[in-house]
């Protein structure tokens, strides 16, 4: 059964539409519009496989030859279904069964379920086609109990017009017949699931993946001589590297010449199973007959399939053969990839340097099942190939170029089962054979849904186009239009076109779509001109012609004229041109192809593209001698805020690391001063840069933090956004060489929350000039929250004296025992927010009750809190531990300092404490008579901590600590020292998550200096009498000393001889003794 369907045609409107959005699914040359379908028995699996055939005698005719493995049987064998092989002509008419294979001899053979038609293959024009049966099964012992069935496989050879003609034709091409039978040897064969004829025509391949337990084997008989030729090698006696058992080598075979050597066959086979990755064998001939491995591609995924199909094709057109092979069970899940091919460029026969191209297939497609080589469909010189995918939706069938870098991995077109109303398209691919006579080859796609199509090649024509525009420069000074007033450009636009065949010359219309301001429009941008002479349907900016082609290298031009509107802004940014050609009509003057076919339309070649760019650029001013507007924009910020009155910018205050620093406490905006100028970059050389920068625009893009509020400054005119978050600032068209602007833009804070840390206001200046190294800029601050806590203390009063006698701990009976009262209080004062918004705080006192040898220093008492709401300070243990009788709470008023003499610390502390030996007194000898101060974090004392926590209040909250000092302690260990500074510090700490919070005036310190009655420092003076004594004896002493060296003779001088008197007086008047006095000395000693 045969059917032709026709699509209708789109509207202009719509095909306009669909060439825009999916040019890449439909701009290649199979026609999708008029295509043949074929349908088979229902369940017969017509279209399982097929070919393209072409026969020259008895006379011509182009074939679709289809295999269908489940066809039923004729007359009395309609119950069974050994399958059929079918030719359809490429014609409306319907399907032929082939006559083949009639008869069958239950006694030694089943027909049942052979699957004949598993394999179609054709030898090309005028060749001969094989159709397998894989499933033929060999019975032995008929009817007997231990009788056996051995699934061998076996092929048809028919001449070219499908008839048994010479005595090799016919079904005898059973090579596993004979041989010794068993899993282990031949007896699962299955020959002809794949069959290939050589490109020579002098073989054919035959695989068996069922031999030697799935090993397989690949069989290559001539047709033209009676004797089996080559085989590939059993497992026993293979040395090579080679596949395993179970691999199923033989799945699919090809061949061709230049994959291993430009002149000798290469024998291409798959085995999908191989290492359970799947592997692809290419074999060679050896001088015995033997098939040989040369090399092995292995698959890259376990249980992917690769080399369950294989195709051979020169992509790249340089002389060496290209391999394409399937894996249809590649997965990746997280990629969403159900199937792979993948493309060997051939690297000149060093297959270990291969590194294959994968094209990937949607998930769950089986992308890959089917591939094969489509020929060269567009006839631009590179062969092309199809990759079936049945799986994908209805079944689609991608479409891929090769070119000079091999092949174009976006397909460039895709058949859907969808729009041809056939499901499982793909199955089965054949191509490469011009059917209907037009010069380009065509291809045939069969499915598992007994049905076959066949999709046509339409003529490719490769127009040539010359654009010429006139002036080359709009001066918008010199109005050039005639009969009105503006600026107009003529577009003289002249196209001609080449085709393959050169017989091929149809008259061809073509349609010229001029669009103007293409670029600006992009960017949302008004139109700057209008074509004159366009239609009332056409916008200002389009106008639309036609150019008639009346064959082949006949040219034929069109001029078009556009009129650039007034007061335009845009004067430097040329008016950029779109022109675009489509195929309108064409009509043929003779008739070409096969005479039952219609004549396809040509279609356009891919490249170049049908649409051409072209700008026309003004004449341009202030841009110096060279006509290029280079322009030197520069741009600096600084954040600041405004004075309340005057409006005047204050700069932000900087840390350390030089950012400026916003504070959340005292200001309620921000001011962002900006500065652009136009310097040229290097003032030797002006020239270079610094030119008028036209159409000169800031866009500033705030953070949700900020709105924008206002703007100070020069004339600077911004539009904002609904939001407030952008703002688009004109700041001169041009602006020109050596200016400045200077503005301020107000910035509103309202956004800014406690967990904002930092502020950046992105900064994007552009200008249509030429400065590529404009990049944006971001404004960047950090935000600080500084909380308005401010803390202060005072002591009451600040001058102490300690007297009297030292008193021990159990004769004290109250607090005035101890010694002076001294009050101090700590003021805490929050003018802002509450601090349980930012955390938990609290006042910390450290309070020096202690000496380093534990005696008691300030004795606390008391502690008092005023203010809302109350808290309660810790310990509260360490306020009067000792429970003496209470004196009057601290109050406000001034208070004067007792001397009444208090006792002294005995054994119990304040607190447990570690055990000391021998108690070291608190001031040395060397410190005695002088000033000493007694700070805890000095270690001159120990303190005690107290911890107050500051709840949310307003106002201020006052802390008041009564206490006593300790003035037996001071008498013993300071009666010598002039003075005693003793410090007590305070602090607030907040434990907050927010990490750039920022405390000031949150520490103090209270002084209070203590001195000793006049007096008291006398006792330890030394008396008068052990003054004279000491003297005295050091006049002893030094007497004694002197009459002992007198006696040793220390103060005793020693004589001269009187010649050596003389001997000293002649050498100082330089005279030499006589040699009578030199012997009279000489006698003398």
């Amino acid at each position: 059964m045969s059917l032709w369907r026709t699509q209708q045609r789109c509207t202009a409107v719509l095909c306009c539409l669909l060439f825009a959005l999916c040019s890449w699914i439909s701009a290649f040359n199979l026609d999708t519009t008029t295509i043949l379908i074929k349908e088979g028995e229902e369940g017969s699996l017509f279209g399982f496989s097929l070919a393209l055939h072409q026969q020259l005698t008895p006379e011509p005719h182009s074939w679709i030859l289809v295999g269908a493995p489940q066809a039923r049987g004729i007359g009395s064998f309609w119950s069974s279904r050994p399958g059929a092989l079918y030719r359809c002509p490429v014609t409306p008419e319907k399907c032929e069964r082939v006559d083949i294979d009639g008869h069958v001899s239950l006694d030694r053979e089943s027909k049942d379920n052979q699957w004949l038609g598993v394999t179609v293959k054709s030898q090309g024009i005028g060749g001969k086609v094989v159709t397998c049966a894989h499933l033929y099964e060999l019975r032995q012992h008929v009817n007997q109990t231990f009788e056996t069935r051995d699934p061998i496989g076996r092929c048809y050879v028919l001449s070219e017009d499908l008839t048994e003609r010479d005595d090799l034709d016919g079904g005898e091409w059973k090579f596993c017949e004979g041989r010794s039978q068993g899993h282990e040897q031949f007896g699962f064969c299955q020959q002809g699931l794949s069959a290939s004829f050589t490109p020579d025509k002098n073989y054919i391949l035959f695989g068996a993946p069922g031999t030697y337990n799935w090993k397989g084997l690949l069989f290559m008989a001539s047709p033209v001589e009676d004797a089996l030729v080559y085989k590939t090698l059993e497992p026993s006696k293979s040395s090579f590297e080679d596949v395993a058992q179970n691999s199923y080598l033989g799945f699919s075979v090809d061949s061709a010449r230049g994959i291993m050597n430009k002149s000798e066959l290469t024998f291409v086979a798959g085995a999908p199973r191989a290492n359970h990755t799947g592997a692809v064998v290419l074999l060679r001939k050896d001088n015995v007959y033997r098939l040989m491995p040369g090399y092995i591609l292995w698959g890259e995924e376990l249980a992917s399939s690769f080399g369950y199909s294989v195709a051979v094709a020169d992509l790249n057109s340089d002389g060496w053969t290209d391999l394409v092979v399937g894996a249809p069970n590649f997965f990746d899940r997280k990629a969403e990839i159900g199937g792979a091919v993948y493309v060997y460029l051939n690297p000149a026969s060093h297959w270990e340097k291969a590194r294959p191209i994968r094209l990937n297939g949607t998930y769950d497609s089986m992308f890959g099942m089917s591939v094969s080589s489509a020929g060269d469909l567009d006839q631009d010189g590179y062969e092309d190939i199809a990759v079936g995918a049945p799986f994908d939706g209805d079944g689609k069938v991608f479409i891929y170029r090769g070119s000079s870098s091999g092949i174009d991995t976006k397909p460039s077109q895709v058949l859907d089962g969808l729009n041809a109303g056939v499901k499982r398209l793909g199955y089965s691919i054949s191509g490469g054979l011009d059917v209907d006579g037009n010069f380009y080859p065509d291809l045939a796609i069969g499915s598992l849904s007994d049905q076959v199509v066949l999709y046509r090649s339409r003529p490719v024509v490769h127009v040539i186009r010359d654009i010429s525009i006139e002036p080359q420069y709009i001066d918008l000074t010199q109005h050039n239009c005639q009969g009105q007033d503006g600026v107009c450009v003529n577009v003289k636009a002249c196209y001609t076109y080449t085709a393959y065949p050169d017989s091929y010359s149809p008259h061809i219309t073509l349609g010229v779509h001029f669009e103007a301001d293409v670029e600006r429009r992009k960017l949302g941008l008004p139109h700057r001109v209008h074509f004159l002479d366009r239609s009332l349907s056409e916008l200002e900016y389009v106008h639309s012609v036609e150019v008639e082609l009346r064959g082949q290298k006949h040219p034929d031009c069109q001029t078009v004229t556009f009129v650039v509107q007034e007061n335009i802004q845009d004067k430097l940014r040329p008016v950029s041109l779109a022109i675009t050609h489509t195929i309108r009509r064409s009509r043929h003057h003779h008739h070409m192809g096969h005479k039952h076919h219609n004549q396809l339309s040509p279609v356009l070649s891919l490249s170049p593209s049908n649409t051409l760019y072209s700008e026309v650029n003004f004449v341009r001013e202030g841009c110096g001698e060279d006509k290029i507007c280079q322009s030197n924009l520069q741009l600096s910020y600084q954040f600041g805020t405004k004075a309340p009155i005057s409006n005047a910018f204050i700069p932000l205050p900087r840390d350390e690391s030089d950012v400026p620093v916003f504070s959340l406490s005292d200001q309620r905006s921000v001011v962002l001063e900006v500065t652009v100028t136009n310097m040229p970059s290097d003032l030797e050389n002006p020239q270079e840069d610094g030119d008028d920068a036209h159409a000169t625009q800031l866009l500033v893009s705030l953070p949700k933090t900020f709105s924008y509020s206002g703007l100070m400054g020069q004339q600077v005119l911004c539009e904002v956004n609904q939001n407030g978050s952008q703002a688009l600032c004109e700041l001169g068209n041009p602006l020109k060489r050596e200016a400045t602007v200077k503005f301020y833009l107000v910035l509103s804070t309202s956004g800014i929350t406690i967990e904002t840390t930092s502020l950046s206001v992105h900064l994007a200046l552009s200008t249509i000039s030429e400065q590529p190294a404009l990049a944006p800029v971001t404004a960047y601050a950090r935000v600080v929250i500084e909380l308005p806590l401010v803390l202060s203390g005072l002591a009451r009063p600040h001058h102490l004296f300690f007297s009297g006698a030292v008193r021990g701990e159990s004769a004290m009976t109250s607090l005035q025992d101890i010694g002076s009262t001294v009050d101090y209080e700590f003021i805490v004062s929050n003018t802002g927010q509450s601090l349980q918004t930012f955390g938990s705080a609290s006042l910390n006192i450290l309070w020096p009750y202690e000496l380093i040898n534990r005696k008691w220093l300030l004795y606390p008492s008391a502690l008092q809190v005023d203010g809302q709401p109350p808290t309660h300070c810790e310990p509260q243990s360490a306020l009067n531990p000792l429970h003496l009788a209470l004196d009057q709470p601290p109050q406000t008023e001034n208070l004067k300092g007792s001397r009444k003499v208090r006792s002294h610390l005995e054994t119990k502390d304040l607190i447990p404490k570690i055990p000391v030996g021998k108690i070291t007194p608190a001031v040395s000898a060397s410190e005695r008579r002088k000033s000493l101060t007694l700070d805890c974090l000095l270690g001159s004392a120990r303190c005690l901590l107290f911890q107050c926590p500051l709840l949310t209040f307003s106002g201020s909250i006052h802390f008041r600590i009564r206490a006593h000092m300790w003035n037996s302690t001071f008498i013993e260990e300071f009666s010598s020292v002039s003075a005693v500074e003793l410090l007590v510090r305070a602090n607030i700490t907040i434990k907050s998550n927010i990490r750039h919070l920022v405390l000031k005036d949150a520490a103090t310190q209270v002084s209070v200096m203590i001195y000793p009655e006049h007096g008291l420092s006398d006792q330890h003076s030394i008396p008068w009498w052990i003054i004279l004594i000491a003297v005295l004896a050091g006049i002893i002493v030094l007497a004694l000393l002197v009459c002992l060296l007198w006696k040793c003779g220390f103060f005793k001088r020693t004589k001269r001889q009187p010649q050596y008197e003389t001997e000293y007086y002649r050498a100082q008047l330089q005279l030499q003794p006589s040699d009578v006095e030199r012997k009279q000395a000489t006698e003398l000693h």
